[in-house]
């Protein structure tokens, strides 16, 4: 007999959330995690005496609010607060763009009276494409099978299924989602706007946590995903979770624990058991053995594949891939303790609020 349900592999907050939903289904979960801290990128530590920040991940809209409301997350202590200022950006003329609400018009207008005309029209077709899309958000996607058989049909009427609800777009929104999904993001932008700085208020979007210049195909994708978050019922805003990002996945894990989930930290998985052909648990790496009937990964999908499954166990076509597959970040993050709010040469000596 398995000792757990399911044994979830890392405690960031897509395992987290993954447990709490399995718990409050009445299956046996455990967690574990190599980290003595749980929330993977998601965390709120210590990084100088006396300064407490997020020091991975930093801002809140992509938590999907049914994620928030089926985890009760509030009532284990989750407070979000929105950006008083969306984003600052200081040009070397002196000049500066400052955006959110009541002030993005005015401040586009110093740069371009065209783009400030524009980018209703621009953030209008972004938010009619975002509403479609989320509908896609909390859905399995399609998945591709072999041969043809009651699984091959279940995911054709599924595909089906997903296609079906593009047709809310009119035709004109669905060549932009062609666009969104195919060019770059600098293409696009051009197309639009004329200020170099307006277009930088969206291509900063497009190479956050991408690892691409703004103008490679595709990054009008990552564009279009910024769109898609909310907070607080505020739809395509941003904000910061009281506590820092720590604060989210603490909620996570009192959630989860609440329904019985077990978590588990400074356990890291040596590797995962196969037991014929399905993973059925995983040795630790203090040598304990935990046996599953599922084990589900909430880790990096090459480490899972080349580090902890036995090479042996997945079909080479398959492993030669996944060994071949490049994934990088060209994010730079720094945290700094300051003694006073900084002071920027286009905005000396104000505080952004």
């Amino acid at each position: 007999m398995s000792d757990y349900d399911a044994l979830i592999v890392g405690a960031g907050h897509n395992g987290l959330t993954c447990a709490a939903y399995l718990a409050m289904r009445g299956l046996r979960v455990k967690v574990v995690d190599r980290r003595r801290v749980i929330g993977g990128a998601a965390v709120t530590e210590e990084f100088h005496p006396g300064f407490r920040n997020s020091v991975a991940a930093y801002t809140v809209s992509l938590l999907n609010p049914k994620v928030i409301a089926d985890l009760g997350l509030h009532h284990h202590g989750l407070r979000i607060v929105e950006r008083r200022a969306q984003n600052f950006l200081p040009a070397p003329d002196g000049r500066y763009l400052l955006t959110g609400d009541g002030r993005t018009h005015q401040s586009i207008a110093k740069f371009s009276e065209r783009d400030a005309l524009a980018i209703d029209d621009f953030n209008r077709e972004l938010e009619t494409i975002a509403d479609v899309l989320r509908k896609f958000v909390l859905r399995a996607p399609p998945n591709v099978v072999e041969g043809f058989g009651l699984h091959a049909m279940r995911e054709a009427f599924n595909a089906l299924a997903s296609g079906n609800i593009l047709r809310g777009l009119t035709l004109e929104s669905q060549r932009t989602l062609l666009d969104l999904f195919t060019r770059s993001a600098g293409d696009m932008l051009d197309d639009v706007f004329e200020s170099d700085l307006v277009k930088a208020l969206f291509g900063f979007d497009a190479i956050v946590g991408n690892y691409a210049s703004p103008y490679a195909a595709g990054s009008a994708y990552v564009m279009l995903h910024h769109a898609f978050g909310e907070v607080n019922g505020r739809k395509g805003l941003w904000g910061h979770a009281i506590g820092g990002m720590g604060a989210i996945t603490q909620a996570m894990a009192a959630a989860a624990r609440a329904h019985g989930a077990e978590i588990e930290t400074g356990a890291g998985v040596r590797e995962v058991i196969i037991d014929g052909d399905r993973a059925a648990g995983a040795v630790l790496d203090n040598g304990e053995s935990v046996r599953a009937r599922f084990v589900v990964s909430s880790v990096n999908p090459k480490l899972l594949y080349t580090q902890l499954i036995p090479a042996d166990a997945l079909p080479k076509p398959f492993l030669d891939r996944i060994t071949n597959w490049r994934n990088g970040s060209g994010t730079f993050r720094m945290n700094v303790a300051l003694s006073a709010l900084p002071s920027f040469k286009a905005l000396p000596g104000k505080v952004i609020t």
